[in-house]
């Protein structure tokens, strides 16, 4: 003979109910997978925006450091007492025509473009950016000088430096 028990007699157990429908365990799964995945997906994203944020600073410095490069090869033409003139050695830069600048490489510093200028390389060893050693990296640098002439004044230019890089959904 089997006994029976009544379990409507245990204390916090309504009367009838005997535990969870199979709807009340899908509804509990499903708001536990949501507070999970919210916080993933968050977490991804920002991820994701750090990585373009460490591209657009690592950008800004190699636009910046071939400005300062124009800038210093300026002044030495200018220290030269007008021996040479102050765009000297800049000609492959100079109006339609575009170039790179590798600053570490003394001798052959600026190279005109063709079609496309070449990727920057990075050094890991010496954590430098630069043409000739190290591994290549997704950043393009062109330099482009415009001469211009304002109020009668031949002597401005304007410096254009473009850094170009691929990311996961384009340009």
């Amino acid at each position: 003979m089997v006994k029976r028990t009544n379990i409507s007699g245990i204390k916090g157990l309504p009367a009838g109910r005997q535990g969870f429908t199979l709807i009340e365990t899908l509804v509990a799964i499903a708001v536990l997978g949501m507070a999970i995945v919210g916080p993933l997906t968050l977490a991804i994203k920002s991820i994701g925006s750090a990585v373009i944020s460490q591209n657009q600073i690592t950008a800004s410095y190699l636009a910046q450091e071939a400005i300062e490069y124009i800038k210093n090869h300026r002044d030495n033409n200018f220290l030269e007492e007008g021996t040479v003139g102050w765009l000297e050695g800049l000609s492959d830069c100079l109006g339609s025509n575009s170039c790179y600048i590798d600053v570490f490489d003394i001798g052959s510093e600026i190279n005109g473009c063709i079609d496309e200028c070449s990727k920057i390389n990075f050094d890991s060893s010496t954590k430098q950016y630069n043409y000739t050693d190290g591994d290549e990296t997704i950043f393009i640098r062109t330099v482009n000088i415009i001469k211009k002439t304002i109020n009668g004044n031949e002597d401005e230019a304007e410096i254009k430096v473009k850094v170009k890089w691929q990311e996961k959904f384009g340009e």
